[in-house]
């Protein structure tokens, strides 16, 4: 049988009758009179994806993921070197219970490496470390289990419970004790032995129709051999709803606001941010959300429609505001990619909201990854290792060029060594080799936000300030521009490949690929904001000055002159710092291109009427 997590489980009022007429019956399950009561618990059991991960979950506990598949086992060794804030369920992992409390990794089992008939079943385990005050808020924590057998589930349950379980009344948590001590006797030792409960013979009776009633699916489902068949974390989600109401009535929800989360990430080691989904507005639910997450919320989005968000910075004391989270949210959002005034995320520095215009488009996965990537400042190790791998990619592509260049014989392939068209020079594969090279880069790289590398149309107008200096660093030597070009009055090949070509090309590979992967983690300037030299125009520029001082190594035909080397390097750093601002304050490569044409032509034009 596989049951749907929003299906409720109701109880049959026969069911209380057979508890008998005693103080206990009013704490196991509601009379006749009240069974419509108990039909309106809130269902806070769900199951949710998580990265491709299906895992269950407490709407009252957003932060424990429970993850029960069959067969599903760890050894000892892995299980020890677990990541901190996991816990093993009841012989998921291969070895002796232990308690590693400094780094936050349980496993509460009574199957491997210890006397069975003498360690405490894993339900009793749990209740135990609750007893003595393991805090489950202070982090995630994820709970793995192998199989729904009563053992487990009443574990996960006290675990997805702790906060209510001290608000229990007396008698709840009495009848919670013995139930549990119950089922630890008889899943450790068997029903033979189940008066080593100490409980006496009458709640004993009552307990055993308690847990056949909790069992009764599970128990069908083997009978049948459908047992392996079953959605664990569906017939979990059920059989949890089905404990609570055992335990608890529809007034003790009276404080349940059913907020339910749908993404978080770790901040810091201390806050994290998260998407909730909930009726009601910001500042009415802040004060649950206090409860909810205790003191670890640092900023939150709260999903009002289906893409319009409230943001809020909870903690005022964290090292950013909101202003640096809208940047990354504008950064990343395909309604926004960056582009426009009004409709972008905005607001004051502790509370804002997604694109008024266009709602956004974003997931809340995406939403709490900006907000990390705000939070955590790029060091200058991060940095040097994503220069490294970008400058890998360039020069790979370059190399691609080269060795094109080097075999790039149209006439003798066609058999026409008379052929003098513009696409027989060498200088023409090196250019196509670049473009396809780079085209093939981008489409693997930048096919899902094409806007962040460039491939938008322009905006603004305050980048044409830039021209004059992109002109003086191409006449300053910046760009290709063979002077036998000139001399020989090859228009065509100076129009296609010197004018056009080799400047479109170029400002692919570093305005647009490079720079697009060097700004995926640093600031970068926008139409309307100040500015200011950025990481990735740095880091583009460095690549594209190499380019140069590599190509005038290889192309020219006598020994380098200093002055003129540091001349034509000065020129390029000159040319890409301009066409790298522009392609930032225009957010599209187009502009850079035009720039770097305008320019070689400028250059060009230098050399007509210098020689």
């Amino acid at each position: 049988m596989s049951a749907s997590p929003e299906k409720r489980v109701n109880v049959p009022s026969s069911f209380a009758e057979n508890l008998g007429d005693t103080r206990l019956q009013q704490t196991l399950l509601r009379s006749r009179a009240k069974a419509s009561d108990t039909l309106r618990l809130p269902e806070r059991y769900v199951v949710k994806t998580n990265d491709s991960e299906r895992v269950l979950t407490s709407l009252e506990a957003p932060n424990l993921n429970v993850h029960v598949e069959a067969r599903m086992v760890f050894s000892a060794s892995v299980a020890r070197k677990s990541p901190p804030g996991t816990i093993f369920l009841d012989g998921v992992a291969q070895g002796e219970p232990f308690m590693d409390h400094e780094r936050q990794v349980y496993n509460l089992d009574h199957h491997e490496g210890c006397v069975r008939s003498f360690t405490l079943a894993a339900c009793e385990q749990a209740l135990v470390m609750y007893m003595k005050g393991l805090d489950l808020q202070n982090r995630e924590w994820n709970i793995f289990a192998n199989e729904p057998d009563l053992d487990t589930l009443l574990a996960i349950w006290i675990i997805l419970n702790h906060a209510r379980i001290g608000r229990l009344d007396p008698n709840q948590r009495r009848l919670l004790f013995a139930l549990v001590r119950y089922e630890g006797v008889v899943d450790a030792m068997g029903l033979e032995l189940k008066e080593l409960s100490a409980l006496p013979v009458d709640l004993m009776s009552k307990i055993q129709r308690v847990i056949d009633r909790l069992r009764s699916d599970e128990v069908a489902l083997k009978r049948e051999g459908d047992w392996q068949n079953v959605d664990y974390l569906a017939y979990t989600a059920a059989t949890l709803h089905k404990i609570d109401q055992i335990f608890y009535k529809t007034s003790d929800f009276a404080d349940y606001l059913g907020v339910e989360e749908l993404a978080r990430i770790d901040l810091t080691d201390q806050r994290i941010a998260a998407v909730v989904e909930a009726d009601m507005g910001i500042y009415e639910i802040e004060p649950h959300l206090n409860k909810l997450y205790s003191n670890r919320l640092g900023i939150v989005f709260l999903k009002k429609g289906a893409r319009t968000y409230t943001v809020r910075q909870m903690d005022l004391f964290m090292p950013i505001s909101l202003d640096e989270v809208y940047d990354r949210l504008n950064f990343a959002d395909p309604s926004v990619k960056g582009r426009t005034a009004t409709n972008k995320w905005g607001g004051a520095a502790d509370i804002g909201g997604s694109p008024r215009e266009s709602g956004t488009q974003l997931s809340p996965f995406e939403m709490v990854h900006a907000c990390r990537a705000a939070v955590h400042k790029i060091n200058w190790q991060q940095k040097i290792l994503r220069a490294a791998t970008t400058t890998a990619l360039i020069g790979f592509i370059v190399l691609c060029a080269h060795i094109v260049r080097l075999l790039w014989e149209p006439a003798v392939w066609l058999d026409s060594p008379s052929i003098e068209a513009f696409w027989n020079r060498a200088s023409f594969g090196f250019v196509v080799t670049l473009l396809t090279a780079t085209a093939i880069s981008l489409i693997f790289i930048a096919r899902s936000h094409p806007w962040q590398f460039g491939w938008t149309l322009p905006i603004g107008k305050h980048w044409w300030l830039l021209l004059p200096v992109a002109m003086a660093g191409g006449i300053a030597g910046g760009v290709w521009a063979p002077t036998e070009w000139i001399r020989s009055e090859q228009w065509s090949i100076v129009i296609i490949i010197g004018v056009v070509g080799l400047p479109l090309a170029a400002e692919m590979l570093f305005r647009s690929l490079a720079h697009g992967l060097l700004s995926q983690t640093a600031k970068i300037q926008r139409f309307e904001t100040r500015w200011f030299l950025s990481w990735p125009v740095i880091g583009s520029t460095l690549l594209y000055v190499g380019f140069v001082w590599a190509f005038l190594s290889i192309h020219s035909p006598a020994p380098l002159d200093l002055s003129r080397t540091l001349l034509t390097l000065g020129g390029a750093a000159l040319l890409a710092v301009a066409t790298g601002m522009v392609r930032e304050r225009a957010q599209s490569i187009w502009p850079a291109v035009l720039f770097h044409s305008i320019a070689a032509a400028s250059a060009f034009l230098t050399i007509l009427f210098t020689t």
